[in-house]
């Protein structure tokens, strides 16, 4: 895994020395090599750091330059089926050579064997580059179709910049914070593509590319300009469909066997350590298992528990790895380790972001790279298997608010919402009567806030700010899973994992969000996904023929921390200092008084209210640290 920096400025090209300095804020990106490629006369700089997987020699070293000439690329990810498409350009063209073993190699040779469009098709991977074409004189840019790996583009100081993360931009360029983006992240904990929270800088999304020009260099653009200039290549969309229930589900599992196989297979492949982290539940016993399946080693797997018992999955990990015969690593940590990461969030997540399981990813993460350079994961079987309880939940809630007659709900809404200066829980319920349809009443599920206005001064409602879903999508669990694969998964899930793994140069992998699962999954009706009240129906079965049901079967449990609880003791300093006036007054949109009523309930025991004040907790310690 790596981080790269990408410059386009005509008018002032950037020299060795600045494209070197924005790559060194990635440094924890690619701790094994870097290296700068300059053309001046097209005001073109192009930084990258290296963290070695595939072929760890020079061979590997970026910017590269295709076979040709014609390509030079600063690359960040993994193709997993790089030696695929070599043995194919091999028959098509006999003469061809590779220099190396990376994969990075192997892409150039498919974009100059095929264009760009085509090669985006053909490849397999998470992934997320800028590609220079030298003929053409224009930067292409480029994202994996799930979102594993992040890219940003923007216009700051008069030049076209992209980089891995946002660190190079907040460090080198001015630049303002976009006010809708931070009521954004009040609502959801995260801001979502393609917005970010710099004004000008852009989150490229999953499954689009960019051709830019040099004129467009120096050229601004809106969000609705750059929206309308990305072309996707892959939507999850494509994938869903509203179809009858397969005849023969025994069948089907036993393809999604041969397909998990495959993806798992393909994923460790490495010339570095490689492990698994193994929690116990679904998704990652289901990868481990298809992990050991196909070793003749024992495959080496990791749990960390926590001192707080209800917070420890490590005695069901214990149980599975026990099962398998994997070689298991127990690491138990108490939650000092924990607080004491806290005043490193900022800067490792350096856009604003409340998911607080990113603390024992972030552990999790420090505690792997000591062992593996590489490790598989379980991520995604929640957001392609409706594995989510909110799903059956909106489900559920949605009858009993949505035949209420539109006016009664609206004064409904008002009169709670009137409530809600007493009663946080009063104002969930004003947003969800609020909700004008289906889409709108899940997201109200779906976020801590579903209106910013009660944090943020005229703030519409999320549902306002987002992409419609499309209309010709009629099955409700299928739209819900929809907005869970192109908002939730990308933008938080995806990001919690990249920021904490690549912080410490570990590179994760999750065979579960290769695109054909996701297109296997797609094509499956709801009632096949979800039965008898719980859902992951197929990875269920499909993990039954290798792990005993009663190993796995119990009640789902989140990644997370006693947040409750620590902002009214251990962490309870750290939060009055943020949220004390002075504090909340360097960002006037704020609603202060609000904010610390609800602080004060919290900490007096009479609210629960300890993740919605994690967004604002988190926002304010961003902008302490990078905008003071």
């Amino acid at each position: 895994m790596c981080g790269f920096v990408a410059i386009l400025a005509p008018h002032s090209p950037p020299t060795r020395e600045d494209m070197l300095r924005h790559g060194r804020a990635l440094a924890h990106r690619g701790p094994d090599d870097e290296g700068v490629y300059l053309e001046p006369e097209a005001g073109l700089g192009l930084a990258h750091r290296r963290l070695a997987i595939l072929d760890v020699s020079p061979q590997g070293h970026q910017p590269m330059v295709s076979a040709s000439g014609r390509y030079v690329i600063a690359y960040n990810g993994e193709i997993y089926n790089h030696l695929e498409l070599r043995e194919r350009l091999r028959r098509e063209a006999p003469e061809l050579a590779f220099r190396g073993g990376s994969d990075t190699e192997t892409l150039l040779a498919v974009v100059e064997s095929r264009g760009v469009a085509r090669a985006l098709e053909a490849i397999n991977g998470m992934f997320a580059f800028a590609l220079w074409d030298r003929q053409a004189r224009c930067l292409y840019l480029a994202r994996d179709r799930m979102g594993e790996k992040p890219l940003y583009v923007g216009w700051l100081g008069g030049a076209l910049v992209c980089a891995s993360e946002l660190k190079p931009l907040l460090a080198g360029f001015p630049a303002d914070t976009d006010d809708e983006a931070m009521a954004l992240m009040l609502g959801l904990g995260y801001v979502p593509a393609p917005r970010s929270i710099l004004r000008g800088v852009f989150k490229l999304p999953p499954g689009h590319y960019l051709r830019l020009t040099m004129d467009d260099a120096h050229r601004p653009a809106s969000l609705d300009a750059l929206t309308a200039a990305m072309r996707p290549y892959w939507q999850p969309e494509d994938c869903l469909s509203n179809p009858e229930a397969p005849a023969h589900p025994i069948e089907q599992i036993d393809r999604l066997d041969h397909v998990l196989k495959e993806t798992v297979r393909s994923r460790m492949l490495s010339d570095v350590p490689l492990g698994a982290c193994l929690s116990g539940g679904i998704d990652s016993s289901l990868v481990v298992a298809l992990m050991q399946s196909q070793s003749m080693d024992r495959i080496r797997t990791f749990t960390v528990g926590f001192e707080e018992a209800a917070y420890d999955e490590a005695p069901h990990a214990r149980r599975i790895a026990g099962h398998l015969g994997t070689d298991h690593t127990e690491i138990v940590l108490p939650a000092s380790d924990a607080l004491d990461l806290i005043p490193r969030l900022p800067k490792i997540w350096d856009e604003p972001f409340g998911d607080s399981s990113q603390l024992p990813t972030l552990l999790l993460s420090q505690a792997l790279r000591r062992h593996v350079t590489v490790a598989l994961s379980g991520d995604g079987g929640d957001e392609l298997f409706y594995g989510y309880a909110r799903y059956q939940l909106a489900r559920r809630l949605w009858p009993m608010y949505g035949w209420l007659p539109g006016g009664f709900r609206r004064f409904a809404a008002r009169r709670a919402a009137t409530s809600a200066q007493r009663s946080f829980r009063m104002w969930r319920l004003s947003q969800r009567l609020s909700a004008p349809d289906f889409d709108a009443f899940y997201l109200s599920v779906l976020s801590m806030l579903p209106d910013p206005a009660l944090f943020w001064r005229d703030a519409p409602a999320l549902w306002a700010q987002l992409p419609d879903l499309p209309a010709s999508l009629t099955d409700k669990d299928a739209r819900m899973m929809l907005r869970d694969q192109t908002l939730y998964l990308p933008d938080d899930i995806l990001v919690k994992v990249d920021r904490a793994s690549m912080a410490v140069g570990l590179e994760m992998r999750a065979p579960l969000l290769d695109h054909r699962v996701a297109e296997f999954a797609g094509a499956l009706p709801s009632s096949f996904k979800h039965r008898d009240g719980r859902g992951k129906w197929p990875l269920r079965q499909l993990l039954s023929r290798y792990v005993p049901t009663e190993l796995f079967e119990r009640p789902k449990q989140g990644f997370g921390i006693p947040i409750h609880d620590w902002l009214r003791g251990p962490l309870r300093e750290w939060a009055n200092d943020l949220l004390a006036p002075e504090s909340l007054s360097s960002i006037p949109q704020l609603r202060a008084a609000t904010i610390r009523r609800i602080w004060q309930s919290h900490c007096d025991g009479r609210i629960d209210a300890g993740y919605v004040l994690w967004n604002v907790l988190m926002l304010m310690a961003w902008q302490r640290e990078w905008r003071s």
